[in-house]
């Protein structure tokens, strides 16, 4: 069985890490803090504390040693985007003492930007905001890293105590008559454990949901789904439909998506 490190197991690599090791993958866990590493290892887990700075990766180095594949999901900070490309950059420096080990990094659609229009993964990049522009510097160094590489663009990310219509209250919703571009968690876990069964494969997938409700109608039902007031809408706003589209990964292997309806 390979061996699979997930840096920075929040609430993705959570879910991830609990069906691998149900599944007896072999699996390295890893958080910022001791206290997150203690809640990792209270689960049974192999965990450590690896934090990666601007000029340096702090923590037990050990975590990056006989990985076959390391999966980073670690986020821009919202109030330090540009610092994000410093760390990505020092933990590729660190990944050429590990020529083998494959990287796979979760980013966002977010990087296509707001436009209308139907984006794949050839589709041209169009950041809008720090962070997004930050993920498509980091995309570019990780593809040109010596190591075998893949890109997941993941949709905005929804479960069962995780969706937007809980941030939105008492806020008005922009683009009511948009599109949703979501993807659930139980369909990125699949996705990514399918990647994990394809070591060669390399390059950019979307991972977005084909089932794209419109805007008003998702958040309303969302609203009633989890007892919710009321959303508020700006109906003032100028229409903007944008799809991801996101059949790739269903062309080049046997996954399939699940969560086809995001309304349930």
């Amino acid at each position: 069985m390979d061996h699979l490190g997930i840096l920075g197991c929040g609430w993705l690599g959570e879910y991830l890490a609990n069906r691998l090791y149900s599944e007896k993958w072999s699996v390295k866990v890893s958080r910022t803090s001791a206290k997150g590493k203690g809640e990792l290892q209270a689960k049974g887990w192999d965990s450590y504390r690896i934090k990666l700075n601007s000029l340096s990766i702090e923590g037990d180095l050990n975590f990056f040693e006989n990985l076959d594949t390391l999966l980073i999901s670690v986020p821009p900070k919202r109030d330090a985007p540009s610092q994000f490309e410093d760390m990505i950059a020092t933990l590729l420096e660190h990944m050429k003492l590990h020529p083998g080990c494959k990287l796979i990094f979760l980013s966002s659609t977010s990087v296509y930007g707001k436009q209308a229009g139907i984006f794949k993964e050839n589709s041209p990049i169009s950041a809008e905001t720090e962070a997004s522009k930050a993920l498509v510097l980091c995309e570019k160094m990780i593809l040109n890293a010596p190591q075998r590489s893949l890109i997941i663009r993941l949709g905005g990310l929804v479960g069962e105590d995780r969706n937007p219509i809980f941030s939105l209250q008492k806020k008005t919703i922009p683009n009511p008559r948009g599109r949703i571009n979501f993807v659930s968690q139980v369909d990125v876990v699949n996705g990514i454990e399918e990647f994990l069964k394809y070591p060669q494969m390399e390059g950019i997938f979307n991972l977005v949901s084909p089932h794209h409700p419109v805007r008003e109608e998702y958040y309303r039902e969302m609203a009633k789904k989890y007892n919710l007031p009321e959303p508020q809408f700006d109906y003032n706003d100028s229409p903007s439909e944008r799809f991801v589209e996101a059949s790739k990964i269903e062309e080049l292997t046997a996954f399939r998506y699940t969560v086809n309806n995001l309304l349930i």
